[in-house]
């Protein structure tokens, strides 16, 4: 199962912390598909958005590490730049 689940049309500004957001270009305007290098709590890794934003200051997202699929949402710190948070439990 692919955790892609958006076309990446299109490059963002790289951030101060590495990361590369990618855009789909929809006739609404520009939508989050996958961050490359964003910081989780596993290093940075390609993020990919899973669905519609579920609050104001978060999007589902995944990752893999060593095989797993990973879940959480993408947020922004003090910065305003994206950052993974993983689900605990």
């Amino acid at each position: 199962m692919a955790l892609q689940k958006y076309r990446a049309d299109k490059a963002g500004e790289k951030q101060s912390n590495g990361a590369i957001p990618w855009f789909a270009n929809w006739m609404g305007g520009p939508s989050l598909a996958l961050i490359r290098n964003c910081p989780t709590p596993m290093g940075p890794r390609t993020v990919y958005v899973k669905g519609e934003p579920d609050t104001w200051f978060s999007q589902p997202a995944a990752c893999r590490f060593k095989g797993k699929t990973i879940t959480g949402y993408i947020t922004s710190d003090d910065k305003g730049e994206y950052i993974f948070r993983q689900h605990t439990g």
